[in-house]
């Protein structure tokens, strides 16, 4: 469909990705398609956004838009600790792992397993 859409165009194409893409609870960075290679470079031109001072400005906005990073008593989560969450409610930590500069943990709740991000998942610890 990509194809059909880039060969019809009559005098530009804007193409663009996600950065980041969120997979079954896991945040994956995207790479370019494979198939951008087949485009000759004269017919390329790139926008610069990611590059310099526009490149600060950019992290400056996003990181304005970022959930909050976990505190740091809802970072020492460990296996055999009881949390809420507000949509699946009580449940016990299974497991809980760094990723990058987040942590997942794996969640036990009332007829579900999940993998969530600590950065996103809003978890109060239970006593």
């Amino acid at each position: 469909l990509c194809y059909v859409g880039v060969t019809r165009a009559k005098q530009k194409v804007y193409l663009v990705r996600a950065f980041r893409r969120s997979l079954m609870g896991r945040s994956l960075v995207s790479e370019p398609s494979r198939f951008l290679s087949d485009i000759p470079q004269h017919l390329i031109s790139s926008s610069g956004w990611w590059q310099g001072e526009e490149r600060r400005v950019a992290e400056a906005i996003y990181s304005w838009n970022r959930a909050p990073t976990p505190s740091p008593a809802t970072s020492e989560l460990k296996a055999g600790d009881h949390v809420h969450h507000a949509q699946f409610g009580n449940g016990v930590v299974v497991s809980c792992q760094a990723v990058k500069d987040d942590a997942e943990v794996v969640i036990a709740f009332n007829g579900a397993i999940k993998k969530l991000l600590l950065s996103f998942a809003q978890l109060e610890k239970v006593e």
